[in-house]
Formats: C-alpha cells, structure tokens, sequence
C-alpha cells in the first residue's frame, strides 16, 4: 500500500528516477525555464525553490548542499544569480504554465519558468 508515500515514480527505478530530476533540475537552472510533461514539473517545482532558498543563504555549507543535487557549473549559477536575483523576495520563485497537449501521445505539458 502507499500510504504516507511521497512523490512521483514516473515508471523508473530509484537509480534512473535521481538521475532525470537532477538533469531535469540542471535545465531549469542552466536555461531559466524547462517545457516537459505537466508531472515532471509538478515534481521538480517545490525542489527547486528549497534550492533557491538555500542558495540565498549563501554560506558553505548550503552551498555543499546544492552541490550534491547540481553540478558545479548549476550550483555557481544559482548562487551568484538566482541569489542576488530574489535576495528580497521571500518564496514563489517559480510558476508553472500549461501549453499544449503534445502531438504523439497527448500528454499534458507545461513550462516552469523562473519568475523575473
């Protein structure tokens, strides 16, 4: 039973299923916005604001933190800029738009952008 069980499984095995948010998560931060299924971005929402958040912290060990889930080059990206940019700004730092069902199979998509 899933009981008091948590998060999406997108048909993957744990392994495959860290691997597709944290690539999923590197986009978001290396582009600024991410277009994929409306679930995707359901799931990669909240991970990304705790991320932000940490980063406006800006001390070594937040900065650790975000390392372990992004790469070097992501993880010095959001902290000189998604910190500067929201250093007044105290939650909601991204929003999340429908688009069109997508052609092949009609699965619902959606964008996750940062807001400016």
């Amino acid at each position: 039973m899933k009981h008091l069980k948590s998060g999406r499984k997108f048909g993957r095995p744990i392994k495959i299923r860290r691997a597709l948010i944290k690539s999923l998560l590197g986009s978001l931060i290396r582009q600024g916005r991410l277009v994929s299924t409306l679930a995707r971005v359901k799931e990669i929402r909240p991970l990304a604001e705790k991320l932000i958040t940490k980063a406006k912290k800006g001390d070594l060990s937040k900065r650790r933190q975000v390392s372990r889930v992004l790469g070097p080059k992501e993880t010095a990206k959001l902290f000189k800029d998604a910190a500067l940019k929201y250093k007044n700004r105290k939650g909601g730092y991204t929003r999340i738009f429908r688009t069109s069902p997508r052609k092949h199979d009609r699965a619902e998509m959606a964008v996750l952008e940062f807001i400016e």
